[in-house]
Formats: C-alpha cells, sequence, structure tokens
C-alpha cells in the first residue's frame, strides 16, 4: 500500500529501522504496520487500555559524492499508540466522544485531527558510523520508549 518507495531495505541488526529510496517531487505514502500487542492499562475503576506508545521517525538524506546517502537533510517524528483492534475501535470511539463535549475554548488546546498522519520536525536520529554505508534517503525508526520519557512536544 505504500505509494513513491523503491529500494526497499532491512539490516538484521536493525529490527526497528527500515531504509528505502524516494522522489521528492513525486507523492510518496508510507504504510507502517507494528506487530505488537498493548498489555497496559488504566488504573481507574473501569479500566481500559492505554495503547503502547511508539516514536515513528523519518529522517531524511541524500547522496554524497561518494554515492553514499550520508548527508542529512531534515528529520520529522510523530507518536503513535498501538491497540488490540477491538480496543483501538473502543479508544477512538471514546475519545471522539470526550471531545465532542468539550467546549470551542477546550478545543483548541488539541491539534486538530487529520486524514493521514502528519510528522514534527525534531533531531535526527544518532547513527553509528558503521551503519552510515546502509543509509538511504528515508530512514524510519519505530523505537518504543519508556514512560519517563518526554518525546513529544506539547
Amino acid at each position: 500500500m505504500s505509494v513513491g518507495v523503491i529500494d526497499i531495505r532491512t539490516n538484521p541488526g536493525q529490527l526497528n529501522a527500515v531504509e528505502f529510496l524516494w522522489d521528492p517531487a513525486k507523492r510518496t505514502s508510507v504504510f507502517i504496520q507494528v506487530p505488537c500487542v498493548s498489555t497496559e492499562f488504566t488504573p481507574r475503576k473501569h479500566g481500559g487500555e492505554k495503547g503502547v506508545p511508539f516514536r515513528v521517525q523519518v529522517d531524511t538524506f541524500k547522496q554524497n559524492e561518494n554515492g553514499n546517502y550520508t548527508d542529512h537533510l531534515h528529520s520529522a517524528s510523530c507518536k503513535i499508540k498501538v491497540f488490540k483492534p477491538k480496543g483501538a475501535d473502543r479508544k477512538q470511539k471514546t475519545d471522539r466522544e470526550k471531545m465532542e463535549k468539550r467546549t470551542a475554548h477546550e478545543k483548541e488546546k488539541y491539534q486538530p485531527s487529520y486524514d493521514t498522519t502528519i510528522l514534527s520536525e525534531c533531531s535526527p536520529w544518532p547513527v553509528t558510523s558503521a551503519l552510515h554505508q546502509f543509509l538511504m534517503c528515508r530512514f524510519i525508526k519505530i523505537d518504543k520508549r519508556g514512560p519517563h520519557t518526554n518525546l513529544w512536544p506539547s
């Protein structure tokens, strides 16, 4: 279902990353599947799934004079939460209902909903020199972070 990506590669040493070439002059869409199950639950009386938070990061590199993709151009990321299929539907429904009950002034504090995921600019992912030879134009990392790490700008 991805569009506009070619030469998709994975590195066995980087299970949470994929790299590929893309043409910035053409429309490009990337679909990501996260194979994990949420096991975190809220501590409230009625409970419910919290979802497992992940960070999706895209680092863009251009080809240098030696033919390697090591010249960093841009980095962007977003937070995703993974739920069991029925849990995700239920979560979307309850979140939508909660938002509908809020006043217009309260709704301004939240970012609007989009049909596609909007990434926010961020610092590049640290790359070891041994990995440089494997980098292509885009490098997507899905990285699970602990609950005490604040990765997401408010």
